[in-house]
């Protein structure tokens, strides 16, 4: 499975070409424009949605996680920047001792994907989201995922294929960034859950646990 959402740049090309036409269609229709003309003047309402559209995509992808609109974009609810490979330990609640866990965050303006490694299963994003407090101090990654168990587990369970979720709160206090929370999970006959810690490490990605 995957996230199902509306997707932005798609929709921006199709209302610029939309917008096109219907603008053609005008000039045409209200004798505003000769038809040989047409092409020159469709050209420079080009020069106007072209430079909109190039600083669209650069926003979405490099401009909104800078410092400048990360603190000047507080009022669009611009999401803080979680992008990059985080390490720590995951807990069990049933008392098995911790083990190593990583995610790693991939994450534009309007896309959010998780991956998840562990010595048990590794997983992907459904759904991702940041939250936010009421007074939008305090974030929180928020994420439903599939995973996989590792080779060495699919003979001791009935299926192979787990679903959960996650919730990780951001602490951005101190130098180095931490996510905190929790998970669960739908694994049978005993259902998991338990603690998360995490701390930042880079923007790069291992795409494994080690």
């Amino acid at each position: 499975m995957k996230s199902y959402k509306l997707n932005i740049n798609a929709l921006i090309v199709y209302v610029g070409l939309i917008s096109l036409i219907l603008f053609s269609t005008v000039l045409l229709v209200f004798n505003l424009a000769e038809p040989k003309g047409l092409g020159e003047m469709l050209l420079h309402y080009g020069y106007i949605i072209a430079p909109v559209s190039i600083l669209w995509v650069l926003t979405d992808h490099y401009l909104w996680h800078t410092k400048f609109m990360q603190f000047a974009g507080k009022t669009l609810n611009i999401p803080p920047d979680i992008r990059g490979r985080w390490e720590g330990v995951l807990e069990n609640a049933d008392g098995s001792g911790t083990q190593k866990f990583a995610i790693e965050v991939s994450q534009t303006l309007t896309k959010l994907r998780v991956c998840s490694y562990s010595s048990i299963a590794q997983s992907d994003s459904v759904l991702a989201e940041i939250a936010s407090s009421a007074s939008e101090d305090n974030f929180t990654l928020c994420y439903l995922w599939q995973g996989q168990l590792n080779k060495a587990m699919k003979d001791i369970n009935l299926s192979e294929n787990i679903h959960g979720y996650t919730m990780l709160t951001l602490d951005q206090t101190n130098s180095v960034k931490i996510l905190k929370g929790y998970y669960f999970t739908d694994v049978r006959p005993v259902q998991t859950r338990g603690g998360i810690e995490l701390k930042w490490i880079s923007i790069a990605f291992k795409k494994s646990l080690d």
